[in-house]
Order: C-alpha cells, then structure tokens, then sequence
C-alpha cells in the first residue's frame, strides 16, 4: 500500500457495553484490574439450574423511546444503548449531513427472536398469524437500523454476519467506504446479545452440551474518519487503523490455523510497513485448546526474541462474545494506555475453525 499514515482513517472515540459494565471507563477500569466478568446465572430454560454467563450488569429491557421501539429485542436495545454511550460524549458534532454518517456493524443476530417468530408461524392455525411487530428484529440489521433510525443517521449502513471475524472485518469495510467519499463518519462496531438459545447454539457448534465457553453479551463501538475531518471537527485521534487481514485455511487439506495467521500478519506488516519490531502490544483471542495453541505459535514466531511484547486476552475474563469479542479485542488495544491516546503500534489477532484475521492500529499520524 502506498497510502501515507497521515491519510489513513482514524478512531477518534469508542465506547463499550460489556459484563464490566456500561462506557469506556467500566471497561478500562476492568481490564486493568484483570476482573472477570463472567458470573453465573438460573437457567431459563430449566430454573434451578446454574449457566456461567458474561452479562451486561444492571441492563434493562425498558428503553424509554417512542411508539415502535417497544418490541424491540434485547440485542437492538443493547445496541441502542451502546450507541447512545458512544454520541454523548462527542463534541464537534458528527459528519456535516446526516447523510455523511453511517455505521458498519458485525453480529450474528437474534436467534431467541428468530426462533420464537418461526415456531409462532407453525403453531398458529395459519402460518401468517404472528406478532407483525416482532417480524423487524428477526432481520440481522435490524440493530444497526434502529440506530441509524434512531439517532439520525442517514449515510451508509452496513451489517456483515461473519462469525468471530465481523468484530474486525468492520474496520476494513468502514476504511472502503471512508476511502470512497461514502460517508465523512462511521460508527463501527459489534454487538451480541446472551440468551439460552445462543448458548444451545454455540454448545452445538461446539460438539457438545458444556463444552462451549461461556457465552457473553454486549459490544463495543468506535468512530471512525479521515484524519483531516477529525481536526476539522474538532476531535483529537485516539489511533490511526494500518490495515486489516484476514485468511482461510482448510484443516482436511493439511492447512493449520497458526501457519496462516503468521502469513495474514506478516502481508498485514508489508502492506503497512511496519516492522515486528515496531509492536509493542499484541491483543490476541486466545480460544481453549488447539486454536489458542495455534494462535501462540504464530505470535512466537513473530515476537519470541529478544524483542519484549506486552499481550493481552480479555476474552477469559469476558466470555465467548461471538462477532464482539474483536471488537472487545480493539477496544482493549485503546484502553491499554488508559484514555489516551496510543502510544505505539498495537497488534489484534483471531483464530477460529478455517479462518484467521488481524488488524494493526498505529499511534495518531503527527
């Protein structure tokens, strides 16, 4: 890439949503006392007994907004609020239209809402006698929608449905857009929401009821522009985005999840010219068993001299968060360095079943 850092888009604010609570500062302030968010909750399902879960703490399903916003469900709500958290503290205002504004989000949607809405169309006389009202929330972008809705937001709006991917993938499509004159501001982000049946989901694409980590809920979401419009906007960078990569392997075919995140990496290093050794912070995804023993390998490869890295995986102490947990990941590059801005250039990779990805953050250009 011949792109000067300079021109490269800039993450000018961000919140979260997270088990550590609501804001930036909840989160900071958990991963600096290394808390762990995961708590243990009554099962739905069968009261009684215990589910370990990372829940967004005091979240309430009541949102006080308009005629329409009632059948909301929980993940439109969680992004809501999160979006709220995120535009209360800007200053400056956001693109010079509304339609300069827009947002790119990751998540795998509601399933409890999705499966509620099709079991109602089989067990009513006829297939067509449901809750209208609750159709909205079955569609994937209906979180995103809602918040451009609600808040004004009349630019592009994006939703991508890429598993644990998306919290990543998000950041290399808000860079298209920006670098195409689409929007001038991009809320980005991910968000997922905890129910019973997510867990029932992921258990089974774990193999096994329990053998699953505990799935946790919320999201984080960051501004991102050119840096040319931050300062025209009065908004000081809090890290300029380098670069996105993202790879795929196949297990069957002799592939390995650590190989193919060393190359995703080192093509992540070329395309932004940066040296291994300019990294001094590698936020990783460190999944249970032979992915996370993957994971280490790659990183070993890269950073096992005398070269001394600081790392970090918040995902143990948060929970399995699907589409968020990148996003989490992001957030805890930004928060490393407590609410200012970066310092030095920050490393945030995954690993999952065929696919691995980074992204490279770099201290504000001047």
């Amino acid at each position: 890439m011949t792109t000067t850092t300079a021109a490269r888009p800039v993450i000018t604010a961000w919140s979260a949503l997270s088990p550590w609570g609501e804001g930036a500062d909840a989160f900071r302030a958990g991963l600096a006392a290394g808390t762990e968010a995961i708590a243990t909750v009554d099962s739905e399902f069968v009261p009684g007994t215990p589910v370990r879960a990372g829940i967004v703490p005091g979240f309430s399903m009541e949102y006080p907004g308009t005629r329409g916003l009632r059948s909301l469900d929980r993940l439109t709500r969680l992004t809501l609020r999160l979006s709220e958290l995120l535009l209360a503290g800007q200053e400056g205002g956001l693109g010079s239209a509304p339609e300069d504004t827009g947002m790119v989000f990751a998540t795998s949607g509601s399933h409890r809402t999705g499966l509620e809405f099709t079991g109602r169309s089989y067990r009513e006389r006829l297939p067509f006698h449901v809750d209208v009202a609750r159709f909205p929330s079955t569609a994937v972008n209906c979180a995103a929608s809602r918040s451009a809705i609600v808040h004004g937001l009349k630019g592009p709006n994006t939703t991508l449905t890429a598993g644990p991917a998306g919290g990543l993938l998000v950041l290399g499509q808000a860079a298209r857009l920006l670098r195409q004159g689409r929007a001038q501001v991009l809320l980005v982000g991910a968000a997922e929401e905890y129910t019973e049946e997510r867990v029932l989901l992921e258990d089974a694409l774990h193999r096994g009821e329990g053998a699953a980590p505990p799935v946790a809920e919320g999201g984080a979401l960051f501004v991102v522009e050119s840096a040319d419009g931050a300062a025209a906007r009065g908004r000081g960078p809090l890290a300029t985005l380098l670069g996105t990569r993202f790879r795929a392997y196949h297990p069957r075919s002799g592939g390995e999840a650590g190989k193919a995140l060393h190359r995703c990496v080192t093509d992540l290093l070329d395309d932004a010219r940066t040296g291994a050794d300019e990294i001094t912070l590698v936020v990783r995804s460190d999944p249970d068993g032979p992915l996370g023993e993957q994971e280490d390998s790659a990183l070993d490869g890269l950073f096992g001299g005398s070269h001394a890295v600081r790392q970090l995986a918040p995902g143990h102490r948060l929970g399995h968060a699907g589409s968020a947990a990148p996003a989490f990941q992001v957030a805890a590059a930004l928060a490393a360095n407590g609410p200012h801005p970066l310092r030095a250039t920050a490393l945030i990779t995954f690993v999952a079943d065929g696919r691995v990805g980074a992204a490279l953050l770099g201290a504000p250009p001047g």
